[in-house]
């Protein structure tokens, strides 16, 4: 039988007893421990396919660590993984916890926040039409036609919740001062970005006519000044003589000419031609065309001839 004597080995225990407290202490005094907080990303596991997360979930969450100086001075975000399990096959509002694992030598302390209340919703599809909306107006005279769209519905996908809130998507047409039909490819939008649809972008036409009635009128030209001396006007000729009024019924009935700007004929003593614009009238959106040439004719004056006298220069009476 083996005796162990322990009077002799008890001093050996004691010694290697001793020795790791030192080495301990040492440790500590030399590479202590301590607390490190850090952001960590948060990831989600376990989410079905045709299911998405809509609310709840943080970017990150703030994890505390403990471990010594050394292995604390050296970690990243990226040596943690945060992660929450979601339940398969759920909608709703779900509490789910947040579990974090941490490289060796390293202990989680705490977790904030520990859990999460996310909100899980399935993906949906419906076919909606696609509305035109018209911005501005045209000007006087000139009237938007109902917008034809190509195509004129689309697909929208996203949570069921927000789908099912979906009337419509909307693409919108400026038509501000637009005096000829409009062709655009344009995006259409829900309102909703967690909403996309397909195509997102759509073919356009709003036709642009006109509301006025055309009437035709002469032109009247205008003259200032007088030609030379010995000289005077033989004819004054507007090229068109004649051009289209475009306007409301009450605005264009009464009128029953168009003036031109005045042409300058002071001193002239032969044939002056001139193009100049036609003077505006209230209420009429267009006049067509806005310019004219006005042909100025003048001639030279003859000295009249006095008759001859008669022989005698009296009358002879008749008997």
């Amino acid at each position: 039988m083996v005796r162990i004597d322990w009077q002799r080995n008890s001093i050996k225990f004691l010694s290697v007893f001793l020795a790791i407290i030192l080495w301990i202490y040492v440790s500590n005094e030399q590479n202590p421990t301590t607390d490190k907080e850090i952001n960590v990303n948060l990831e989600n596991s376990g989410l079905a396919q045709n299911y998405l997360i809509t609310g709840g979930m943080p970017e990150s969450v703030r994890v505390k660590v403990h471990g010594n100086k050394t292995q604390l001075a050296n970690i990243a975000p990226g040596d943690f993984r945060a992660l929450v399990s979601i339940p398969e096959g759920e909608t709703g509002e779900v509490t789910v916890p947040v579990q974090v694992s941490s490289p060796p030598g390293l202990r989680v302390v705490q977790v904030y926040p520990n859990e999460v209340n996310v909100t899980i919703d399935s993906l949906v599809e419906k076919v909606i039409p696609v509305a035109v909306n018209l911005r501005g107006k045209p000007p006087q005279g000139y009237v938007a036609q109902t917008p034809l769209c190509q195509p004129s519905t689309v697909i929208a996908r996203g949570p069921s919740k927000a789908v099912t809130e979906v009337s419509q998507a909307t693409a919108v047409v400026d038509v501000q001062s637009a005096t000829q039909d409009i062709e655009l490819s344009l995006t259409v939008t829900t309102g909703n970005l967690s909403v996309s649809l397909n195509p997102s972008m759509v073919r356009v036409i709003v036709p642009i006519t006109s509301s006025a009635i055309p009437k035709t009128v002469p032109v009247q030209p205008q003259l200032t000044g007088t030609p030379a001396t010995g000289f005077a006007v033989a004819r004054v000729v507007s090229d068109p003589a004649v051009v289209q009024v475009l306007g409301p019924p009450e605005a264009t009935g009464a009128v029953t000419q168009i003036k031109t700007e005045p042409v300058d004929i002071r001193g002239i003593d032969k044939n002056l031609v001139k193009e100049v614009a036609l003077i505006p009238v209230s209420g009429v959106a267009n006049i067509y065309p806005n310019r004219v040439k006005v042909q100025v004719e003048v001639n030279k004056i003859e000295a009249q001839q006095q008759p001859p006298p008669s022989d005698g220069g009296t009358t002879p009476q008749k008997p």
